[in-house]
This record gives C-alpha cells, structure tokens and sequence, in this order.
C-alpha cells in the first residue's frame, strides 16, 4: 500500500476554502504574558500535516514541543478490498514516530472503500454489512493502537524507556458539515447514525469520541454553518450522549469571525444542556505568501501575527469556551507545483510553519514560543 492520502483530504479540503466567514473588520490585539501559556499541557498545542511528515519532520515537531498530532485514518486505503486485513504500514510510521517525539495522536476515522460506500466521502450507512464493517474498522484501530494494542506490545521492546502513546481520542469523520467531506450532502441525522455504531465499537474501551471538525461557514451547496448543524444534531435523541468533544475549524480573515464562530456553537451547547462538553480546535491557520486578495492569505509577518493574535484568544477564553486543543493547519508546505492546491484553495499551499524545503517562517518561532520550546 503507498503512503497515507493527506494530499487527497488536503484537495477535498480545498474545495470548501473558497467561502469563509467574512465577520467585521475588527480584529483585537491581545497581549498576554508567556506564562499563560505555560499554564496548560503541551497536548493542549497540536498541529496537521498538509502532507504525511518524514521522520525527520517528526524530530522537529518535538524539538518544538508539538503535543497533538492529527492525521486522517483513511479506511479507503487501509482496507481497500473487502475481506482483506487492514494495512497499518503507513499508520504505524507516523505513530511511532509521534510516541518517539513524545506527542500524543489524534487520528481522523475517515473514507470509505468501495465495499461500503459508492464515495469515499459517503459515510458507510448504506446497507446492514457497510455498518458492521465500519464498526470492525474502528474496533481493529483500538486493538491496533488503544492502549495494550498489538502495536504496542512491539513498540516497547524496541524503544525501551520510551513512553507509549496509544490512541485516547478519535475523531469520527472531517468536516462532516460540508459537502466536501460528505456527500451526497450534510445530515445531522444521517452522521449521528455514524456516531452511534461508532460508539457501539468504543464500548468497553478507554477512547473517547471528537466530533469530526466543523468547518465554520462552509457556502457550497448543502453547506451547513457549524452552529446550525450543531443545533441539528442535538436534536436528534440521544445525540449528545454519543460525544465527549465538539471540534471545530473556525477560519475567518480576522479574530472577530474566529470569537462569533466559537460563541455561537457554544450558545448551542447551553441550549442543548451540554456546557461541559469540551471544544477542540482541531484546524487553524493562515497561508504565507502573499494577500492575493483572498481573505486566509498573508504575508510570513501577517501569517506570525495571526498565529500570535488568535492563540492569544484561544489561551484567554480557554476557559470559558472550554477550549481543549488548538491545532495549526499546517506543520509545512506541500510539495506540490500548484500555485493553488486543489484548483481553489489561494492559501492552503502556503501554511505550512515550514516552507516546502522545512526552512523555517517566522510563524514557527512564534509558534514555539507558545509550547515553550523557544
């Protein structure tokens, strides 16, 4: 099997850039002392990858005390062929290489193979044996990877005095809002059905289940804005006993559309009697090079600066929002040739806290000054 497909969810992921949340104009400079944000634990920074990291990505995301590292589970190319073992080449790599450097995963249960779905984005919901193997999918994943899992019993012999880090959150789908990442379109419904046999294979298991990131204001058609689909899916009974975290992908030009992002999903929570329930950034971020008239490009300062204003924000409401992760999209630039990734994403190309080459931006420095590493 050849390497795990982030360019493809990166290229699907593109597609739902091109409409962001365009709130006010004002943005709010917030300057809080360094040691806010030495008051949280390092899983609490994280990143995404825009392609799968070498190993050596790896030993710089330690040295810069990365602490949650997220990556899709793509079940499309895990188990392509029906009645076939999973391939965990490509995943065993990036969790081993992420327990070495001592960062904790976040993995992506996401993509169904042609046996179970007639689209890699359509949840596997079709038909009683698509659900069944669905849920032997996720359940092979935390006999793979959940603490005690195979993978571990070889990882510690071979590492000794290294620290495990199994697999203690898993995030059910992407962008489950957007059609991007769901078709034929976006249902509450239809993805509470995929969060409830997604339960039925964690039970009796210690990993707990992130809502797949919502992207804020996705304005294709069939798009739902995140607090919408929310309010949605909390209508649905017993929906919100089969979560343990709201994740979400808040991007907007300016800090004003991040704050009415995030204030009115949590608005929906308190409707719904779910304030505790934690909220997870599971994407954030700014391209670098150059404004190009699209509101997520910056410059390399602009992209430093944003990276500074909108951790800032997330550090000082942490608390009141119930903020548990905040993860940078993304930890390099792609290798590709496109100016444009996907065909339409102006900014997607750009960032990346490393080029393409893993030269340093400016947004790395500020970065680690945030996880304590510099």
């Amino acid at each position: 099997m050849g390497g795990l497909s982030i360019q493809q969810m990166n290229q699907d992921h593109a597609k739902s850039r091109c409409a962001l949340f365009v709130a006010t104009t004002v943005a709010l400079v917030l300057v809080l002392p360094a040691s806010q944000a030495g008051a949280v634990k390092r899983a609490f920074f994280g990143t995404v990858p825009a392609e799968t990291p070498s190993a050596a990505e790896f030993g710089s995301m330690g040295d810069a005390r990365v602490g949650t590292y997220r990556f899709p589970l793509d079940w499309s190319q895990i188990q392509p062929t029906q009645g076939t073992p999973p391939d965990w080449s490509a995943i065993d790599a990036q969790v081993e290489n992420a327990a070495l450097n001592g960062i904790e995963i976040l993995p992506i249960a996401y993509g169904s193979p042609g046996f179970a779905a007639g689209d890699r984005r359509e949840p596997p919901l079709g038909s009683r044996q698509a659900k069944q193997a669905w849920k032997d999918f996720l359940e092979a994943v935390v006999e793979r990877y959940g603490r005690g899992g195979d993978f571990w019993s070889d990882f510690e012999p071979e590492h000794p005095g290294v620290k495990p880090r199994p697999l203690t959150w898993l995030q059910v789908w992407n962008e489950q809002n957007s059609p991007t990442f769901y078709v034929p379109k976006p249902s509450p419904k239809e993805y509470a059905k995929l969060l409830k046999i997604s339960n039925r294979a964690l039970a009796g298991t210690d990993v707990d289940i992130v809502l797949g990131g919502m992207f804020g204001t996705p304005r294709r058609n069939k798009g739902i804005y995140s607090w919408k689909f929310l309010k949605r899916l909390y209508k649905v009974k017993r929906a919100k006993k089969l979560f343990d975290a709201v994740a979400l992908h808040p991007y907007s030009p300016n800090l004003e559309g991040i704050k009415a992002q995030i204030r009115l999903v949590r608005k929906q929570m308190k409707k719904a009697n779910d304030r505790n329930t934690p909220i997870w950034i599971s994407e954030i971020g700014w391209g670098s090079a150059g404004t190009k008239g699209q509101p997520l490009a910056k410059s390399e300062t602009g992209q430093r600066k944003m990276l500074r204003k909108s951790f800032n924000l997330i550090l000082d409401r942490k608390g009141k929002w119930k903020v548990r992760r905040v993860l940078w999209f993304a930890w390099r630039d792609p290798d590709t040739d496109e100016d444009v990734v996907g065909g339409v994403c102006h900014w997607c190309g750009s960032a990346g806290l490393h080029d393409v080459d893993l030269a340093p931006k400016p947004a790395l420095g500020q970065y680690r000054k945030f996880t304590g590493a510099a």
